[in-house]
């Protein structure tokens, strides 16, 4: 019997790769985007095993429509699992970041995932007269979910929040058998990067400006060092599949540094090495050409 997963915000980086992946490998990917046009190129792309839907994880209205439709594809069957990926980042210290963009944060990252969330528990297992082993419940949060970074305040406490929710989530779905699991990216390979590099420009001329700049170096460095989308495409399969998936996965190249930091290293000490990394004349880096 084939399994059926659904993946919000795939109409780019690990969202869209995760259906490439999927798909490929005899799963059904019922995937959101909130554009007509990317419904329009992803029907196109993918002509088996995909069925696309058309909404924005902030509004509750379209969302209880999609679940209803993916209601009426299971019949009577557990959807095996929900990634809630859709998210984005806003840049910004968070004494100058508009209060209305701050706010969009939060909503789309941490509400929508709690709006979807909530619409597709039935389908998970909550709704006990479905037939079915339950399903596994995925958040992508990302690397900033456990570490705090400057200028990225808004993604940070979105992250954090999501962090929470997945964890509020586990403890009280434990009685419906369902999982929950967190994914904690550091960086990967996206089209997305072209768009948020260079957003910090803007404060180049505020109490911030040598923050804003080393920032905007490092964002570059860590664009030219980022993992492939697929890294997080096969741990997705993995945590769908496994026995006892792991409470969360940090995915990293480096990954003992953001230990050392988050778990190790006392926190005001780690205060200091964060403020004078992004207080130096010049840091980050940017790719070789070669």
């Amino acid at each position: 019997m084939m399994k059926h997963v659904l993946i919000t915000g795939v109409s780019s980086g690990i969202g869209y790769d995760a259906v490439r992946y999927l798909t490929g490998r005899g799963w059904h990917v019922f995937a959101s985007v909130r554009k007509q046009s990317d419904v329009e190129r992803l029907e196109q792309e993918f002509t088996e095993n995909f069925t696309c839907l058309k909404f924005d994880v902030t509004e509750p209205d379209g969302i209880r429509k999609a679940a209803a439709i993916v209601s009426k594809r299971l019949g009577n069957q557990k959807l095996a699992g929900l990634v809630n990926n859709a998210g984005y980042a806003v840049g910004g210290p968070m004494e100058l970041l508009p209060d209305d963009v701050f706010r969009d944060q939060i909503e789309v990252n941490l509400i929508g995932a709690r709006n979807v969330t909530n619409a597709f528990l039935p389908l998970l297992g909550t709704d006990t007269s479905r037939e079915g082993k339950p399903g596994r419940l995925i958040m992508v949060s990302s690397i900033s979910g456990v570490l705090n970074t400057p200028l990225n305040g808004a993604y940070c406490v979105s992250k954090h929040a999501l962090e929470s929710l997945a964890e509020v989530y586990r403890r009280e779905l434990m009685n419906y058998g369902i999982q929950v699991s967190s994914i904690q990216p550091g960086p990967i390979e996206s089209d997305l990067w072209p768009k948020n590099i260079g957003t910090l420009e803007k404060y180049l001329d505020t109490p911030y400006g040598t923050m804003a700049q080393n920032t905007e170096l490092t964002m570059i460095g860590a664009q030219c060092n980022a993992l492939p989308a697929e890294t997080i495409s096969r741990l997705i399969e993995k945590i769908l599949t496994v026995d006892r998936p792991k409470l969360s996965y940090l995915v990293n190249k480096n990954p003992l540094l953001t230990w050392l930091l988050v778990h190790i290293i006392p926190r005001r000490m780690a205060d200091r090495l964060i403020w004078r990394q992004l207080n130096k004349a010049h840091c980050g880096s940017s790719c070789s050409s070669d």
